[in-house]
């Protein structure tokens, strides 16, 4: 039996946030490739080795003066784990999902052990605004080639966003784009509200529209872009705005509208019900890395998807979304109310291209 590991930094739940999401996709995926792996204990590992000789591996990997102290021990600390884990349990594949901050170094020391490993990034980390190297303490998006230059010591690297496929392959990284699509459980989940949406369209009132703006409140890029959008499109007459998602409580004392409700963090009963009485989705996001789980879930889920162009950046080929680059123009699609019930949406492709590679790579190890 092949000595596999996986290391995330985000719980596998289908029905939590994106990060959650995409990491019981990825889960998902293994199990059908036939890959039963275990999960490798990184972060709370204790570092052989002095305080002193931890810094001094920092120091001398990385002598900037650019980086701090604190850094330079990080370094040294986060190097020992890694060495000492390869050594007592001997992996012979690695299946990689949290390249964030110091854990970067796991891409170095594997490849010079020739440990394959398979990365799969949520979003490349450099591309978030605000996002600083532990490295060089340069902000975003100038670290972006340090990011890349870690990524390329990878076998594969699989990305959730077409654009970073993209920018991944002309820098000479071997990549792959895979979409998110939700696991078995939340799949059903949704297809259930599909069922009903169905049914409530034919009753529904076409006096008023309600909207719904769903996400992850946490994350900034979501934060800022859905902070905006209410800006823009609270005096609009005639429109219910329904606000939910992990965070979005933040919002409950910015904005009081009549007739905008703050929901914050909803349960699935709850959530259910706010996709079926929407009449679409409205997702507003400012410029950043990775992909929107939510988008394919609110197809697959029956509801049509307004979204800009920085929230449709990998998506703008799925039926069922309208895309707009202005408010003007958000406010001419909200107006015209001829949203129509997209299509279901399928698995994609993408998946059995990886469960097929990933079936070949353990059969040829």
């Amino acid at each position: 039996m092949l000595n596999i590991y996986t290391h995330s930094h985000f719980i596998a739940d289908a029905f939590g946030h994106g990060g959650n999401k995409r990491s019981a996709q990825i889960a998902y995926l293994l199990n059908q490739a036939g890959v039963t792996a275990n999960q490798a204990d990184l972060n709370y590992a204790v570092a052989k080795g002095s305080k002193l000789s931890h810094y001094l591996t920092g120091l001398k990997k990385n002598p900037a003066p650019g980086a701090g102290h604190k850094s330079k021990y990080a370094i040294g600390r986060y190097t020992a784990v890694i060495e000492q884990f390869i050594k007592e349990k001997k992996p012979q594949l690695f299946i990689w999902e949290s390249t964030v901050a110091y854990n970067l170094l796991l891409a170095e020391i594997f490849h010079r052990y020739g440990i394959p490993v398979i990365a799969l990034p949520h979003n490349l980390e450099s591309m978030v605004a605000g996002n600083k190297s532990v490295f060089s303490n340069k902000p975003s998006p100038k670290w972006l080639f340090e990011e890349l230059d870690y990524l390329k010591l990878c076998k594969k690297v699989f990305t959730i966003s077409r654009g970073e496929h993209w920018l991944l392959a002309s820098y000479g990284i071997n990549a792959a784009y895979l979409p998110y699509y939700p696991d078995l459980a939340a799949e059903a989940f949704l297809s259930e509200i599909r069922k009903k949406r169905s049914l409530a369209i034919s009753e529904a009132k076409k006096d008023e529209q309600s909207i719904l703006l769903l996400g992850t409140f946490h994350n900034q890029p979501t934060l800022t872009g859905y902070t905006e959008l209410l800006q823009k499109i609270e005096t609009i007459k005639d429109l219910n705005i329904h606000v939910a998602g992990f965070g979005s409580e933040m919002l409950k004392d910015k904005f009081k509208a009549k007739n905008i409700r703050v929901w914050g963090s909803v349960d699935n009963d709850t959530l259910a019900q706010l996709i079926t009485n929407s009449d679409c989705a409205v997702i507003h996001q400012q410029p950043s890395g990775g992909a929107l789980t939510r988008i394919p879930e609110l197809l697959i889920a029956g509801l049509p998807v307004i979204a800009n162009t920085h929230a449709a950046r990998s998506c703008d080929l799925s039926t069922g979304i309208i895309i707009y680059d202005s408010f003007d123009e958000l406010i001419t699609i909200l107006s015209s109310g001829n949203f129509n019930q997209p299509p279901h949406l399928n698995r994609p492709y993408e998946e059995q291209a990886f469960t097929a590679y990933i079936k070949t790579l353990t059969t040829a190890l």
